[in-house]
């Protein structure tokens, strides 16, 4: 059971005295504002984390090919000339393929099989 849990049930249970129901939704209050200092200090830290990451967006939404070039996420950081692990494009080009400015598409690669390719539309 949770302290939100335990307020709520003694705010809503009946003859007791009124003292305690007010402790509760108190208490319950407190919960709400703290709840909501995390949430926007999260927002923040995230809208910073965004902001650091879109340089490196851009860098490599410029050196990107079109339809007809795809490109995997070792030539993207290749042709960028920026130091980054290949694991890490598929976060950074998610918020590009929601928006619809990058599309991705499994190209083959000599000698390595099928992988993930990003093309610009």
């Amino acid at each position: 059971m949770t302290n939100r849990e335990f307020y709520t049930a003694i705010a809503n249970l009946d003859n007791i005295p009124a003292e305690l129901v007010e402790f509760a939704n108190d208490a319950i209050g407190k919960l709400d504002h703290t709840n909501e200092l995390r949430k926007t200090a999260a927002a923040k830290k995230a809208a910073e984390k965004q902001a650091e990451k879109e340089p490196i967006r851009n860098a490599l939404l410029e050196v990107m090919g079109g339809e007809d070039a795809p490109m995997t996420a070792t030539m993207l950081i290749e042709a960028a000339g920026i130091e980054l692990k290949p694991a890490s494009i598929p976060s950074l080009m998610r918020p590009l393929v929601e928006a619809g400015i990058v599309s991705k598409v499994d190209m083959k690669v000599p000698g390595k099989g099928t992988q993930r390719g990003y093309v610009k539309l």
